[in-house]
């Protein structure tokens, strides 16, 4: 039969139906019991987390006592946790991490303080990165980085990947570990925003970014910092509930100037285009000027982006954003930021902090408390030349928020 062409063809298809069998029967046979073992290894994470057992090496039975007696369920908004109670004290709250890593899926627990502002303990249960790279996710002496990283730090929301102590929220990411390092602190972050937000739903917005030209160091050895400036840290993901969109593009856009710009035309201002070459900008006259978008209809705002001119970084003096229910401002005005800090430009004293002009723009945050948004129809930014006597120069400004059909009026 060896002199057969067919045999080797019967012979490999053969093996692999009795390979292929074998695999079936062991998968059916102990389906039950690898699921069992995987819902433990997740049970013993979560309890090891929420610190609910005292022994140094508790047994399967201790660790399924302690989920079964001390764990219960919580459901907020659209999100499920645990909540864990030792002696009828909160000891914190479980919440699921999964994430698709380089190599297959990760699957961990963050466990968050009884206080709901910082982390309480971080467990990886299951991976499979390269061990000695991405593997080093399963190492304890990695995941004990973020015990106290808080929630929250200034605006950004969730743990940065840098270099441990360069920041609060900052943990030593793993060197050639590049795809497990961004899924992770996606899925941490997405996870911890969802749970400041009182489980709602959220995803990222993306600005489409376009920088071409970025700013340059530099400023003359004679400006002043302002009292205010704040210090430049990256800017976390800015995320929103379902169904944001940009509603800004191509809409209206006028200015306080009434013969209009020095450079530039008003429709550069809502075109899409976020490059700062030469006359892709709109220059204003001196002193407090403003430009204004029109939307044309009462929408809910999420959040406002803007572009200064940003070849050269300057840092603009009284940048304040008002929204409003009419194109003439009479109706419903109202301030969202305003970092003009000693009333210069005659609107009031505003607390916000002042800001370098950068290719990814600033970000003012309307999302509200239920991140329901702020229901406007225009927008007017404010703006006094920069701190080094440059000139106002705006590049874009981009509206997002919910279309009219899903809006909510405010009283």
């Amino acid at each position: 039969m060896k002199t057969n062409p067919f045999y080797d063809v019967f012979f490999t298809v053969l093996m692999c139906c009795i390979c292929a069998g074998l695999l079936t029967f062991a998968n059916v046979q102990w389906y039950e019991l690898i699921k069992d073992n995987e819902n433990f290894v997740r049970k013993a994470s979560i309890v090891d987390a929420l610190g609910l057992l005292s022994a140094a090496e508790p047994s399967r039975k201790d660790i399924t006592r302690a989920f079964d007696e001390s764990v219960r369920k919580k459901v907020s908004g659209e999100m499920t946790m645990l909540e864990g109670v030792m002696e009828d004290e909160k000891a914190g709250y479980a919440l699921d991490v999964e994430t698709q890593g380089k190599y297959g899926p990760i699957k961990a627990v963050l466990a968050i303080a009884p206080s709901k502002t910082s982390i309480k303990a971080f467990r990886v249960y299951d991976q499979n990165e390269t061990p000695g790279l991405g593997g080093r996710i399963g190492e304890r002496t990695w995941q004990d980085q973020f015990v106290g990283i808080p929630l929250k730090t200034g605006e950004y929301i969730g743990v940065e990947f840098g270099k441990k102590g360069s920041a609060p929220n900052e943990v030593d990411a793993i060197t050639g570990a590049s795809k497990t390092m961004f899924s992770l602190k996606k899925a941490i972050n997405g996870v911890i925003a969802q749970f400041l937000s009182g489980g709602l739903k959220l995803e990222e917005i993306n600005f489409q970014l376009d920088a071409v030209t970025k700013g340059t160091p530099g400023y003359p050895k004679t400006f002043t910092k302002p009292p205010h400036l704040r210090e430049e840290v990256k800017r976390a993901p800015f995320l929103s509930v379902p169904g944001v969109e940009l509603l800004s593009l191509k809409k209206p856009a006028t200015c306080s100037v009434d013969m209009g710009p020095i450079i530039g035309e008003l429709e550069q201002l809502t075109d899409g285009v976020k490059t700062c070459t030469e006359f892709d900008y709109v220059e204003l006259d001196p002193g407090p000027q403003w430009v204004q978008v029109d939307i044309e209809e009462v929408v809910n705002i999420h959040c406002i982006a803007f572009w200064h001119y940003y070849k050269n970084p300057v840092v603009y003096k009284d940048v304040i954003v008002q929204v409003a229910d009419d194109p003439e401002f009479t109706q419903n005005v109202r301030t969202v930021f305003n970092n003009d800090h000693d009333d210069s430009s005659k609107q009031g004293k505003g607390e916000d902090t002042a800001f370098f002009g950068r290719w990814w723009g600033e970000v003012v945050d309307t999302r509200g408390p239920d991140y329901e948004g702020i229901a406007a129809r225009c927008v007017r930014i404010w703006t006094n030349g920069g701190e080094a006597d440059e000139p106002t120069k705006f590049v874009e400004v981009n509206i997002y928020g919910t279309p009219p059909k899903t809006v909510v009026a405010e009283k």
